[in-house]
């Protein structure tokens, strides 16, 4: 009996899945982003409760709210390694992705302290490959959404000095689509969501009219998920499973037809066991040799399944200094550390006992950031530049995080009408060219650039 090698036993065991969905989104107000997020020791308006939540001291009496939207278009291009024929150029287009915020502070008349809430999403990704990609086995789609609601409470402990901490409740759904093979049509998929609590704090302090500093910190978070997995084949591998699954039972009847005809041939018992027994084995070996499942059949379909992992986010903290040298000038400089390497994989258990380990063994890094304003008349105009230091190593690189050292350059402006200031504005994020040759899937030239807009309205009362 021949039977044909239908599937790759890939498509049998549970892939090992490509999930690093944890891209922080440092980007809360336009003021800010225009001035390159270099924000943290001015902190001035309602947003401070992102960047720093010491600042909501410097609001005023009374109310104030802050709302705001971040639109951002990703372009990510891959080009295969020379000499990869089976690899090809492909852009991931993606369309504006929104990112809201809104804040709220309030200042009691003649008190020392000041509360305050935001809410806003510090981290966030959505990723998408075309499904005919050479690396679609190592991941084709990734998105996460991480909402935080954040209540903050501020004190001036001095003339000079305010510190501010806050607690925050925190929803994160997630979701991911990779290949079985390297054939389009086939998946793997997982989505959960959870709930989990952080915090942070901030300090502000004032030693001159024309300095300050600022420390801001937010703690790590761990986000248990619940949700499920889910696997599908595409036509032509269903449709060889159903092929090999057919001649699979033509094979055994073929068996049972011989069992009979020994069964009736007139010799011992003892005979007829050793020719059945050879004739099993026979058996037993073409379906190993056409690669066979364990269970006897090739899969056409497979079950939804119940899960859950941890997700980890990583804690960062971030110091600024602010100068004036006039009324109508801030400059500022800040630097963000960011914990990565605290985050070490992403375990997903599956109901039945299978379970996923995705290493991610990232690493610590730096974000370098510059801002200046400057007032003209009734406007305030601004630029800033980053600096941000690569995140992922090769060994761990996946297509749907292409990480690399970024240069971010922004402007923008902002005007006040009365007891509202409206800001607006623009930036521009450069990852250059980063090769990756792991002997893997991912293998191949990733390059970065990102549009994006951002509008905040303010008002007081």
């Amino acid at each position: 009996m021949r039977f044909r090698t239908v599937l790759p036993s890939l498509l049998v065991l549970l892939p090992t899945m490509a999930f690093g969905l944890g891209t922080m989104i440092p980007d809360q107000d336009a003021e800010a982003t225009a001035r390159g997020n270099a924000f943290t020791a001015t902190a001035d308006n309602a947003s401070a409760i992102f960047y720093n939540p010491a600042g909501i001291m410097q609001l005023g009496d009374g109310f104030t709210t802050r709302t705001g939207l971040y639109g951002i278009q990703v372009q990510d291009q891959y080009q295969p390694l020379p000499g990869d024929s089976k690899g090809k150029d492909s852009w991931n287009h993606q369309t504006w992705s929104p990112v809201p915020q809104f804040y709220l502070s309030y200042h009691p008349k003649d008190q020392v302290f000041s509360f305050g809430l935001g809410v806003y999403s510090p981290f966030g990704l959505k990723m998408e490959w075309p499904d005919d990609a050479s690396f679609r086995a190592a991941g084709v789609y990734g998105s996460e959404e991480f909402i935080a609601v954040n209540p903050v409470f501020a004190v001036q402990v001095t003339r000079t000095l305010s510190v501010g901490l806050g607690i925050s409740a925190n929803y994160i759904d997630a979701e991911l689509r990779e290949g079985l093979t390297s054939m389009p049509g086939d998946y793997f998929s997982f989505k959960g969501n959870g709930l989990d609590v952080g915090g942070n704090a901030g300090i502000l302090w004032k030693p001159t009219e024309r300095q300050s500093v600022g420390i801001s910190y937010h703690s790590p978070v761990s986000g248990d998920l619940t949700g499920h997995t889910q696997e599908g084949l595409n036509s032509s591998e269903r449709s060889a499973s159903e092929a090999g699954n057919a001649q699979i039972a033509a094979g055994k009847q073929q068996l049972n037809q011989a069992i009979q005809q020994i069964n009736s041939l007139p010799i011992p018992a003892s005979n007829k066991a050793a020719l059945i027994s050879q004739a099993q084995a026979q058996y037993n070996a073409s379906l190993a040799a056409a690669g066979v499942p364990a269970s006897g059949s090739f899969p056409t379909s497979f079950p939804t399944l119940p899960a859950h992992g941890t997700l980890q986010f990583p804690q960062y903290a971030v110091l600024g200094y602010s100068f004036r040298p006039t009324p109508d000038w801030n400059l500022e400089t800040d630097v963000e550390w960011t914990n990565w390497s605290a985050v070490r994989d992403f375990t997903l258990d599956r109901s039945g006992g299978s379970t996923v380990i995705v290493p991610f063994n990232w690493k610590n890094s730096f974000m370098y950031e510059a801002g200046v304003t400057r007032l003209i008349g009734p406007y305030k105009v601004s630029a800033g530049y980053i600096y941000s230091e690569n995140s992922v190593p090769s060994s761990t690189f996946n297509p749907l995080i292409p990480d690399s050292a970024r240069h971010v350059v922004s402007v923008g402006v902002g005007r006040a009408f009365g007891n509202c200031n409206v800001d607006l504005a623009y930036q521009l994020s450069i990852g250059p060219k980063r090769t990756i040759v792991n002997d893997s899937a991912a293998d191949g030239s990733y390059s970065f650039l990102s549009n994006a807009v951002s509008i905040s309205l303010g008002y007081h009362f």
